[in-house]
C-alpha cells in the first residue's frame, strides 16, 4: 500500500467524502512516504488539522507499506523446461483468467527460470493506422519497413526538436536534448534513447556526448583497441554490449564471461563485479595491455555499469522513434490523425494531468493543419481526413462510446444526412446513443447542423430543450412499429424528413455556458474563447501579452490570462512541492513556473485550472527554440488585479443618454461597490465635443461592478486607467 493508496482506502472505510480524501491524496508526491510528505508540505499539515482527517492520516501511516493485493505483470511470461508446477505454485489472476505464478518477478530468476517481458506499444498501432491512411491516399505500396534511414526531412525535424508525438522523443527534456545533439544519422537516434536517463544525465555523460559529437571536446580513447568499439558513440560508453566487447577484445573473455560481467554491472552487484576484476586484469596482461590502463578502463566500466543500457533494446526503440519521426515529417496529416485517434479514451480532465489530445490538436494547428469540428453529418467514429483537414472523431467526445458512434455512422451511411432531431432519433439506435450521449453531442456542437439556423447559442439551447420530448416520441413510434400497429395519420414514419416537430421557445445559451459545455465534452474550447469577453479587463491589468515577450526583456512582466493546466510536482532532492502551470492569453501560451519558495508562500493555493489570473515575474528563455517561461513572483485573481492596479474608472457615454432614471441607477450601482478608485465621467455632446466630469464617487473595481455598469449604460461604456 503506497502512500496515496493508503489514504484513499482508509478514507473509504471512515466514510470521508471522496472529494476531501482526494484533496489530501493530491498533496502527497509520488515516491514519497506519508511522513516525508507531512514534513515537506505545509498545505498538507493544514489540511489534517481537522480531527477526522488527523485520524485518517494516523491510520494510513500504520497501513502504509503493507501488502494490499496481488497483481499480474502486464507482459511477463515465464518459460520453463518442464511443467511450471514443478518450479512454482500457481494462482488464477484476481481480475482475469490468466494463470500466474505465486512467486514474484525477483524470485523467479533466482530459481533459474527464464522471465521475458513482451511489451506492447500503442505507437505500433499509431504507425499501422497512419500507414493504412497513406495507402488509401494514393500510395498503395508504401511500406514503413523499407523507408530510408537517412531521410533529410526526418533529420531536419529532429534537429529542430519538433518531436512532439514522436516515440520516446517528445518530453520537454528530450526535445531539448535532441536540439542540442542535432542528430545526423540513425545511430544518434539510438543513442538518444539510451542517454536520456537519470544515470547518464547525473554523471555528465550526456553533456560529454553532445560536446564530442560537435567537436567541442576531443574524442580520446584509453587504448587504441577501444576505437573500433566506441567510435559510433564518440568515445563514450553508452551500451552494455560495449562493455562485453571490451572485455572480449582487451581481456580475452568468452561470450559467457562477458555476459556475466554485464549482469554483475547492470545489477550493481559490487561483489560479483570485483570478483571478475582479477580475471579482466589477467586477460589484459596476456593481451599486452598495461595494468594501469586496464585498471582505469575497468573502473570506468564499473562506474558505467550502474546506468548502462542494452543496445539491442535501444536500437529497437530508436527505430520506432525514427519511423514515427519519418511519418510526422513526410506524411504529417496521416500521422497526426492516427496520433489523435490513439489518445481517445486516455485523457481524463484532471487538473494536474496533461490532456495529450489537446496538446496534439494544438501541434497539428501549429503545423498548419485545419481541425474541423465534430459533426454527426460528417464525422467518423475516430479522427479522419476530410478535404486535407482533420475531422474530429465522435468517440473523442466525452460519454460517446464506440457503439453509439457506429450507430450514427451506419445510420448516416444507410439513409444520408439527418435533416432534423426527429429524424436523427428515429434512425439511430437509441439504446446505444442514449439521452446522455445525445446531450453530449449537442454540448460538443456535433449536432449544430440540425438547428434552425439562428446561431449556435440558440441552436444548442433549442436542441437541449427539445431532446426529451423528441426521444420519447420516437421511442413510442418505434415501439408501435415493432408491434405492427403502424401510423395512420402521419405521412411516412414519424414525419422524419421534416424539421423537428417539437416547438420549444428557448433563450439562447449564454456564451460562458456554451464554452464551458464545449470544454467539458471536448477538453478545449472550439467555438470561441472565454477570455474574449474579458479582453478589456485583461488589458487593464497586464503589462505585456505573451506574443510580445522577447529575450532581451530583463524587467518584471505581468501577464493576464487563463490557467489551462496545473502540474504539481516535488523537487528530487528535498521533496518540496512546486508547480508548472500553462497560462494562455488571447495571443499565445506560456509556462508559468511556481518554484518551491513561491509555492510555499501561498502561490501554490492560487493556481487552479480554468481560473483567470494575473502572474508577475521574471522571464526565462530555455532551449534553442527560444520559448519563454515565466518564473512566478506574484499571482492574483482578475478581480484582485483590477483593484490593485486600477488607478481610475472612466465612464463614457453621450449626453443624449443622460436620462434621469439611468443616472440614478448608475449612482446606485457605484454606491454598491465602495472603494478607493475614483470615478470620472466623459460626456460626448451633440456637437461631438467631450466634457470631463470628476465625480465624488470612489469604487472597488471588480467583475461584478463592471457587469452592472454594462447592464446600465451599455457595453464598452467603461475604461480603466492603470497605475503600472
Amino acid at each position: 500500500m503506497a502512500a496515496r493508496a493508503a489514504i484513499r482506502d482508509v478514507g473509504r472505510v471512515l466514510a470521508i467524502p471522496l472529494s476531501e480524501v482526494d484533496q489530501i491524496a493530491k498533496q502527497i508526491p509520488f515516491g514519497k512516504t506519508l511522513h516525508q510528505a507531512l514534513q515537506a508540505n505545509p498545505e498538507l499539515q493544514e489540511l489534517i488539522r481537522d480531527p477526522r482527517k488527523k485520524k485518517l492520516m494516523d491510520l494510513a501511516q500504520k497501513l502504509e507499506g503493507l501488502k494490499r493485493n496481488t497483481s499480474v505483470h502486464a507482459a511477463g511470461i515465464v518459460i520453463t523446461k518442464e511443467a511450471v508446477i514443478n518450479y512454482a505454485p500457481l494462482a488464477v489472476g484476481t481480475h482475469s483468467d490468466a494463470i500466474t505464478t505465486q512467486y514474484d518477478g525477483d524470485t523467479l530468476p533466482k530459481l533459474g527460470l527464464l522471465k521475458m517481458d513482451f511489451l506492447g506499444l500503442r505507437n505500433l498501432s499509431i504507425m499501422e493506422r497512419a500507414v493504412e491512411s497513406i495507402r488509401r491516399g494514393g500510395r498503395p505500396d508504401f511500406d514503413i519497413a523499407t523507408i530510408p534511414l537517412d531521410d533529410p526531412k526526418t533529420f531536419e525535424l529532429l534537429r529542430a526538436g519538433k518531436t512532439l508525438g514522436v516515440f520516446q522523443l517528445e518530453s520537454d527534456g528530450m526535445r531539448d536534448l535532441v536540439r542540442r545533439l542535432k542528430p545526423t544519422e540513425f545511430s544518434d537516434t539510438v543513442a538518444l534513447v539510451a542517454l536520456y536517463r537519470p544515470g547518464p544525465m547525473q554523471s555528465g555523460m550526456l553533456d560529454d556526448f553532445v560536446a564530442r559529437k560537435h567537436g567541442t571536446k576531443k574524442i580520446a580513447y584509453a587504448h587504441p583497441r577501444l576505437k573500433s568499439i566506441l567510435s559510433d558513440t564518440y568515445g563514450c560508453l553508452v551500451y552494455q554490449e560495449q562493455v562485453m566487447e571490451i572485455s572480449k577484445v582487451l581481456a580475452g573473455f568468452t561470450p559467457g564471461q562477458a555476459d556475466g560481467l554485464r549482469k554483475a554491472m547492470g545489477k550493481k552487484d559490487k561483489t560479483a563485479a570485483e570478483a571478475l576484476r582479477a580475471d579482466f586484469l589477467k586477460g589484459c596482461r596476456e593481451n599486452a595491455v598495461a595494468e594501469k590502463i586496464a585498471s582505469k578502463i575497468y573502473d570506468q566500466m564499473v562506474q558505467f555499469g550502474g546506468y548502462g543500457f542494452n543496445e539491442s533494446h535501444s536500437v529497437a526503440y530508436g527505430l520506432v522513434a525514427y519511423q514515427t519521426a519519418y511519418l510526422k515529417a513526410n506524411f504529417p496529416l496521416e500521422y497526426m490523425t492516427a496520433l489523435l485517434t490513439s489518445e481517445i479514451g486516455h485523457n481524463a480532465l484532471v487538473e494536474d494531468k496533461e490532456n495529450r489530445l489537446v496538446t496534439y490538436l494544438n501541434e497539428a494547428k501549429a503545423m498548419g493543419m485545419e481541425i474541423l469540428p465534430p459533426d454527426v453529418q460528417h464525422s467518423e467514429a475516430r479522427f479522419s481526413i476530410r478535404d486535407q483537414a482533420i475531422r474530429f472523431g465522435l468517440t473523442a467526445i466525452k460519454n460517446v462510446g464506440e457503439a453509439a458512434a457506429q450507430s450514427i455512422v451506419q445510420a448516416r451511411a444507410a439513409g444520408g444526412a439527418f435533416p432534423s432531431l426527429d429524424d436523427f432519433c428515429r434512425r439511430v439506435d437509441l439504446r446505444a446513443a442514449n439521452r446522455k450521449v445525445i446531450e453530449s453531442l449537442i454540448k460538443a456542437g456535433a449536432m449544430d447542423a440540425l438547428g434552425e439556423g439562428h446561431g449556435i447559442r440558440h441552436t444548442r439551447a433549442f436542441l437541449q430543450a427539445a431532446l426529451e420530448t423528441t426521444m420519447s416520441r420516437q421511442s413510442k413510434i418505434k415501439e408501435d412499429l415493432h408491434r405492427g400497429q403502424g401510423l395512420l395519420f402521419l405521412d411516412g414514419p414519424a414525419s422524419s424528413n421534416g424539421r423537428s416537430a417539437a416547438t420549444v421557445a428557448v433563450e439562447p445559451l449564454h456564451e460562458h455556458d456554451l464554452l464551458k459545455a464545449e470544454r467539458e465534452m471536448l477538453g478545449f474550447y472550439f467555438s470561441g474563447h472565454p477570455l474574449l469577453r474579458h479582453r478589456e479587463r485583461l488589458q487593464a491589468v497586464c503589462t505585456h501579452t505573451i506574443e510580445s515577450l522577447r529575450a532581451d526583456m530583463n524587467t518584471t512582466v505581468r501577464i493576464a490570462g487563463l490557467i489551462t493546466q496545473v502540474k504539481r510536482m516535488t523537487t528530487k532532492k528535498s521533496g518540496e512541492p512546486w508547480a508548472r502551470v500553462a497560462l494562455e492569453d488571447l495571443t499565445g501560451e506560456i509556462a508559468l513556473l511556481v518554484f518551491p519558495r513561491a509555492y510555499a508562500s501561498g502561490l501554490g493555493k492560487r493556481v487552479h485550472a480554468n481560473t483567470i489570473v494575473t502572474a508577475s515575474g521574471r522571464l526565462s528563455f530555455r532551449g534553442e527554440d527560444g520559448n519563454p517561461e515565466l518564473i512566478a513572483e506574484e499571482i492574483y485573481s482578475l478581480d484582485e488585479a483590477l483593484a490593485r492596479w486600477g488607478k481610475r474608472l472612466v465612464l463614457s457615454f453621450s449626453t443624449a443618454a443622460l436620462e434621469e432614471s439611468r443616472l440614478k441607477t448608475l449612482r446606485q450601482v457605484l454606491e454598491k461597490h465602495p472603494g478607493a478608485c475614483p470615478v470620472e465621467l466623459r460626456l460626448t455632446t451633440p456637437s461631438q465635443s467631450v466634457a470631463t466630469v470628476e465625480t465624488e464617487a470612489t469604487v472597488s473595481l471588480g467583475g461584478k461592478l463592471l457587469d452592472e455598469i454594462e447592464n446600465t449604460v451599455g457595453e464598452k461604456a467603461w475604461q480603466i486607467e492603470s497605475a503600472f
